[in-house]
């Protein structure tokens, strides 16, 4: 593989998207090239990437099955492979949020996209393994959630769903979309004493699909009615 030291090598100014591949599809294709192209745009990094060629990267493969990273910068294009990590996540276990001290900053785009500036994410998840938690959330300069490190968070009272909206300083993901397309969500600004009031709670990123959260920081969740269905039907999305 060869790299050429541009902007996104020495100042990490790139982009990246992470797809998950299952029996050499590639899921959600054009939603993530969409997001990645808007990225693009926004960054003003004069790529582009088409699902043909994805399409043609995959045929060259002989796994089926696994997480796919293609990052991009001025004068680079990278297809990267691995494991997907959440291929052997116990479903039944539930998972387990703590919160990180750093606060996410809504005032800046860097937020807003998944860019090659991602270390503070798996540094801040790396110190939740450390204390035995699956995944580590982000609250903002206003005491807001914001998101997880790879994820998005969605809360349950009765049968609405809540999620905190893209303005608090999430990376809007493409299964949080689908969550919305699907089920009707109230974009909600969500308070430290909020979480108390929720019966259950969830993750969704595009690697793990929906993952039922048993406990965030000492607070217990429900694996309720609402949320088996949605664990149910994500398989029908792709």
């Amino acid at each position: 593989m060869k790299i050429i030291v541009d902007d996104g090598f020495l100042f990490g100014a790139g982009v990246f998207e992470t797809i998950k591949v299952e029996d050499g599809r590639a899921i959600f294709c054009e939603e993530h090239l969409r997001r990645l192209q808007k990225s693009l745009d926004f960054f003003d990094i004069s790529q582009k990437i088409s699902v043909k060629e994805i399409q043609a990267y995959l045929a060259t493969q002989k796994e089926k099955n696994f997480a796919l990273k293609i990052v991009v910068s001025a004068r680079n294009i990278l297809y990267l492979k691995r494991e997907n990590p959440y291929l052997h996540q116990e479903k039944d276990r539930g998972v387990r949020l703590c919160f990180s001290k750093v606060l996410r900053n809504s005032s800046s785009a860097m937020v807003y996209h998944k860019t090659t500036q991602y270390y503070e994410n798996l540094l801040e998840k790396k110190k939740a393994k450390q204390r035995q938690y699956d995944e580590v959330v982000f609250w903002n300069e206003r005491g807001e959630l914001a998101e997880g490190a790879v994820s998005n968070l969605f809360f349950l009272k009765g049968d609405q769903l809540y999620t905190p909206p893209v303005s608090c300083g999430l990376l809007p993901g493409i299964m949080r979309g689908k969550i919305m397309e699907y089920y009707p969500v109230e974009e909600k600004r969500i308070l430290p004493e909020d979480l108390l009031d929720f019966d259950a709670c969830f993750l969704t990123n595009s690697l793990m699909g929906v993952l039922w959260v048993r406990e965030v920081e000492g607070i217990f969740y429900q694996k309720t009615k609402k949320i088996e269905k949605i664990l149910a039907e994500q398989e029908a999305w792709k």
